[in-house]
Formats: structure tokens, sequence, C-alpha cells
């Protein structure tokens, strides 16, 4: 990528405007981070603070403040022909703002670029590069939050290994809130795309995977014997009776059954 020019947190006043009829010359991406204006079709729209929009390089450009001070970071580059694909692999829309639901992470970025594009470190090209990568890759996962842009296709293997995860570590307190975070799916689209995927809700998975584990450590010759109700007790039940049923519904079998198979 060629790093044209890059700034973070430039502010101006409430009449900020500006416009290029003929574009930049090269591609600019933007991410104002106050309430602003921008021409969409020929007629200037208002967006929310944290509304991105990337120019391509002939595009006509106007967009400013809205009755308050502007504040925005920007970048001028152009990307090589690998990144350009990488554009549109993650359906990046060109030309049109977006508003992310996560500005302040982006802005972030944009930052550690532009630290990085005016030092003198050794390898800053190369960090940038890879930093330029990475602020796609974040705008994707935002675009599939806000519903703009489609998963990436690796969504359902990374449920099926969320899935072999908690079967994994039985006694984790795992929620749908983080695994829906760390997928930037809202909690009820990720337990509803998980149990599609998996064929299982992520609340009984994370009961069976209790259960397993307590059925094969009773089934050791050399098990601690604890009782029933103990058992009941440490995993959270209120009465064995409780956790028996639970138990005989996703091991087929009572506990008090299994214990006597391990004596037998």
């Amino acid at each position: 990528m060629r790093m044209d020019e890059i700034g973070w947190h430039s502010v101006h006043g409430a009449d900020f405007c500006n416009e290029r009829v003929h574009g930049a010359g090269d591609f600019v991406f933007l991410l104002i981070k106050s309430p602003c204006q921008i021409s969409v079709n020929g007629e200037m729209q208002k967006f929310p603070a944290y509304t991105w929009i990337l120019y391509t390089p002939e595009a006509y450009q106007k967009y400013g403040a809205d009755c308050a001070d502007y504040c925005d970071d920007w970048m001028h580059f152009a990307p090589d022909a690998e990144e350009e694909a990488l554009l549109h692999s993650l359906c990046i829309p060109m030309n049109t703002p977006v508003t992310l639901p996560k500005g302040t992470e982006i802005s972030r970025l944009l930052r550690d670029i532009c630290l990085e594009f005016y030092s003198v470190r050794l390898h800053r090209t190369e960090m940038v590069n890879l930093y330029f990568r990475m602020l796609l890759f974040r705008l994707h996962e935002q675009l599939v939050h806000v519903k703009a842009a489609a998963p990436a296709d690796a969504v359902p293997e990374r449920l099926r290994k969320i899935k072999e995860f908690i079967f994994r570590k039985p006694f984790e307190r795992f929620t749908a809130a983080r695994f829906a975070e760390e997928l930037n799916l809202p909690e009820a689209d990720f337990v509803q795309q998980y149990h599609a995927e998996n064929g299982s809700t992520f609340a009984d998975d994370l009961i069976h995977s209790q259960m397993q584990y307590i059925a094969g450590q009773m089934r050791l010759p050399d098990a601690e014997q604890r009782t029933v109700e103990e058992i009941a007790q440490l995993c959270g039940y209120a009465s064995e009776a409780e956790f028996t049923a639970v138990f005989r519904r996703f091991i087929g079998k009572s506990p008090q059954a299994i214990r006597k198979e391990n004596q037998t």
C-alpha cells in the first residue's frame, strides 16, 4: 500500500465543509467522529458521529459539520492489487456512508496507523500495511454486525469449534454474550446460529458438557465417592431430585444407575 497522508482527530469549526468535485486522485478514508453532513446522490444528508466513508479516487466528495465543531480521522492512500482484492472480498462499500456501532475501536486503529506512519521505525512501512489490513477486517466485522455485509464463510466452522471448546472445559462460566461479541453478532443471532449449526442449543450444551464430565468421573474405578446429593450441591442444584432429572435427560441414565454399574 502507498500511504500518501494521514491525520488523526482533526478538529474544525461549525462552518467546516470540504468539497472535491473531481475526487482526490487517491483513495480517501474518513471516520467522522462528530455529527456531520455528507453528500449522497447530490443531496446533503445528516449522519451521526462515527460515520465512515471510503471514497474512490475520482468520486465526488462533499462533507462537513452539522451545526457544531467537526472532528475526523482521515487517510489518503492507494492500495496494492492484493489489498484492493481484499477490499472487494470483504464487501467494503465505496462512496457510501456507514455508521459504526463501535467507532472508537476504528479510531484507535487509525491512531496507531498514524503514529506508525510518522515514526522513524525500521519497519514502519510493513507495520502500516499490517495495520491497514487489520482495519479492513475490523470494518468487515462491524459491517456484519449492522447487517451491511454477509458473515464470513468461517462463521459456521467457528460455531462448531465453540461447541468443542465448551465440552473441553465443562465447568467454565461461559456466556452467549461472550461468544457473540467474539463473532461480532447480536446475542440473539449467535444463539440462533449456534442452534442451527450444531443441532443443539448453547444453554443445553453448557449443561450437557457438565453432566458428561460428571458421568465420566463417576465411572472411574478410583473416583471419589461423593453422594449424589453432594454432587448436586457442588453443581449448584437446589436438590438431588432436580440434579438427577437433568442428569438423566442428558446421559440417559440416573447417577445412581451409573454408580451401580461401577460397583459391579
